[in-house]
């Protein structure tokens, strides 16, 4: 008997690595599709971008599947543009801050914050009182910032990361 080739294994039916968020609001960062060497299954394989940040897998026709999720037909995950995501929460905030680090990690083997920037810090001052210019709208609009020049630097056009000089200095 002839070992199998990949010509022989069933699709994968890769899921596209990028931002996704979950019907019920959690956010993943989808690193690949491998295949199960059991089963032969394609398996989405991503992490969770809140509590430890832990990996999973599940099969890719799930992950890619819509069904009737809390009363309404849905997709189950739904891919999001790290440039268009809107910033007005903190979990969304951390989500893509820790998106964009693993993705300039994977695709270009480097640590955002010595290449860019680090993100600006949360606020630990607020009244929350809901004043006009509040410390978080300032965030939000440092954090956009950051993930313009971070995506920026990870763009088709930007020029190798080992060129990119961190500030001398203070």
């Amino acid at each position: 008997m002839t070992a199998p080739t990949d010509h022989d294994l069933p699709p994968l039916n890769a899921t596209p690595p990028g931002l996704y968020r979950h019907y019920k609001g959690g956010w993943y960062d989808v690193i690949d599709t491998v295949r199960c060497s059991e089963t032969l299954q394609g398996m989405t394989l991503y992490r969770a971008l809140y509590g430890g940040f832990g990996l999973w897998v599940r099969p890719a026709a799930m992950f890619a599947e819509r069904g009737v999720f809390e009363g309404k037909e849905q997709p189950r995950f739904t891919p999001h543009d790290p440039a268009r995501v809107p910033l007005g929460d903190l979990a969304t905030a951390r989500a893509l801050i820790a998106h964009l680090r693993g993705r300039a990690q994977r695709e270009r083997g480097t640590d955002l914050d010595t290449a860019l920037r680090p993100p600006p810090p949360e606020p630990d001052s607020c009244c929350g009182r809901g004043c006009n210019g509040c410390v978080w709208e300032g965030f939000y609009e440092a954090l956009h910032h950051w993930r313009v020049d971070a995506l920026e630097l990870l763009g088709p056009h930007a020029p190798p990361l080992a060129r990119v000089a961190a500030p001398q200095g203070g």
